[in-house]
């Protein structure tokens, strides 16, 4: 069975509780959390929603730590990654997570787990990737951190676009950018 959780983000208080009751057990799972995307944020001036979703996972017994894909192989990411129960994708630049999962393999890693059953949550950036298209997301995205090509393909483990944070005071200029 497939279990993907997508949000605008996991510290809000009620998501990993509403997580945790729809999977139904209280078993400590031992999650991922991916922290690449943050990497590539170009506002790291402050982080504590970082910190807040890591807090949202480990009080609902999701075991997290950290872990970055950037300059790594697949075999290696295979290699560390081979005990995890949960995948957790944070925050940050999509952009800058897809550019760093085209040269580690990330992607195949991501789908052979998913595809294994294993439990992906994705927050904000960790939501629109699992989409099948970025693109509408280009234009209102920073991509400073970026170094090679644009790649605006998600990783299409569901055939929509996520726009998470819609409405949000703290996104709404971003969304509602006028570029006329």
């Amino acid at each position: 069975m497939t279990h993907l959780f997508l949000t605008s983000s996991i510290g809000i208080p009620g998501v990993g509780e509403s997580i945790r009751a729809s999977l139904g057990h209280d078993k400590k799972l031992k999650t991922a959390f991916i922290t690449t995307p943050v990497e590539g944020d170009s506002d790291q001036s402050d982080l504590s929603w970082v910190d807040e979703d890591r807090l949202g996972l480990n009080k609902n017994d999701f075991l997290t730590f950290d872990y970055t894909i950037t300059g790594k192989s697949l075999t290696q990411i295979q290699s560390d990654l081979s005990e995890i129960e949960v995948l957790y994708i944070s925050g940050g630049s999509e952009f800058y997570l897809k550019e760093k999962s085209n040269e580690s393999g990330f992607e195949e890693f991501v789908h052979a787990f998913v595809e294994k059953g294993g439990l992906y949550i994705g927050t904000s950036c960790g939501s629109i990737i699992a989409g099948s298209d970025m693109s509408p997301l280009k234009q209102l995205s920073d991509l400073a951190t970026i170094s090679s090509p644009v790649d605006t393909r998600g990783f299409g483990l569901v055939d929509f676009t996520v726009l998470p944070h819609w409405g949000s005071d703290n996104f709404k200029e971003r969304w509602l950018c006028d570029e006329s």
